[in-house]
């Protein structure tokens, strides 16, 4: 039996549950920023006949709300990635833990044939 053990637990991932959350997430960004279009689009609208201290303000307040948006989307975004790179090291994980274990069943077959042949020289001398 070789001298090592491989880790034989599989990795504890639910990879079902963390593509769907990274989708969600995709999708609330593209939510926020098909929104923050309208927004800017309507106010566009509003900008075009406003003049004054309000219409400053105005502006001031949307580019506030708009720079917030997109920071917010690409936040969504960010964490969509984490995710699915948390998914793509648990996978490799288990790859690496799945080759360990053939690794080690091969060793002991080796092993094994190794002990089954010298058993058959000495039963033959």
């Amino acid at each position: 039996m070789p001298n090592w053990q491989p880790n034989w637990s599989n990795v504890i991932w639910n990879w079902g549950a963390a593509s769907a959350a990274a989708q969600e997430l995709r999708r609330m960004a593209d939510d926020l920023d098909k929104s923050a279009h309208e927004r800017r689009q309507l106010a566009g609208a509003a900008q075009a006949e406003w003049r004054g201290r309000f219409r400053d303000e105005f502006d001031a307040d949307l580019g506030r709300m708009l720079n917030e948006a997109q920071g917010i989307a690409a936040e969504l975004r960010a964490a969509a990635g984490q995710i699915e790179h948390a998914s793509d090291l648990a996978r490799s994980e288990q790859q690496h833990r799945e080759r360990e274990r053939e690794r080690w069943q091969h060793e002991k077959r080796e092993e094994e044939r190794r002990e089954r042949a010298a058993q058959e020289r000495r039963q033959s001398h």
